[in-house]
């Protein structure tokens, strides 16, 4: 028994051990256009915190000036915004969609296809501009993001519009799923 508990506390010692050699934090950012000049970590796309889903947006140093640059980079980065929502609520939906039936005919193809037009059509509401910066190229970045209320707001959007009339079962399994998620990220903070 004595050798077990000898055992126990080595491996405790070394599990311990080895999870403080993890890092807690990222790397080390550079801008892009500018290697070597420290970046902030937003730049290299690493979670900001308060943000459910982020992008980055870019301009080259324009003649036009810094009014038009912050102009073409948020367009960017809220096409890409709006593309990494796409992909995320997409995996999403047809994972509630997988085994729904409706009368004893499938309506898997149907659903996803209406998501994809509902995505493909929608604009992002709330999406905002949270910071800017000017690398040393004089180039400007830009992160553009939706905080958890306005990525919440925006899947139950999608969600009401691509089969929110047609299927209210469907649709009310879509939210029960959602629901059920946020019981277990409260119950996992709480831990």
């Amino acid at each position: 028994m004595k050798l077990f508990k000898v055992a126990f506390l080595a491996a405790s010692v070394t599990a311990v051990a080895g999870c403080s050699m993890i890092p807690d934090t990222f790397s080390d950012c550079s801008y892009p256009d500018t290697p070597g000049e420290s970046a902030p970590s937003w730049i290299c796309s690493q979670p900001v915190e308060g943000l459910e889903l982020q992008a980055v947006g870019y301009s080259k140093k324009m003649a036009a000036g810094p009014g038009m640059m912050r102009d073409v980079a948020a367009t960017e980065g809220r096409a890409r915004l709006a593309g990494e929502f796409s992909t995320d609520v997409s995996s999403r939906m047809a994972r509630v969609t997988q085994d729904s039936t409706v009368n004893g005919e499938n309506t898997n193809s149907d659903v996803a296809e209406r998501v994809q037009k509902t995505l493909a059509a929608m604009t992002l509401q709330r999406a905002r501009v949270y910071r800017t910066q000017f690398s040393p190229a004089g180039n400007l970045y830009l992160l553009v993001g939706l905080d958890k209320d306005a990525y919440n707001m925006n899947v139950e959007a999608v969600a009401k519009s691509a089969i929110g009339e047609d299927s209210p079962a469907l649709y009310q399994k879509f939210l029960a799923d959602e629901a059920d998620k946020s019981l277990d990220n409260i119950q996992k903070n709480m831990n």
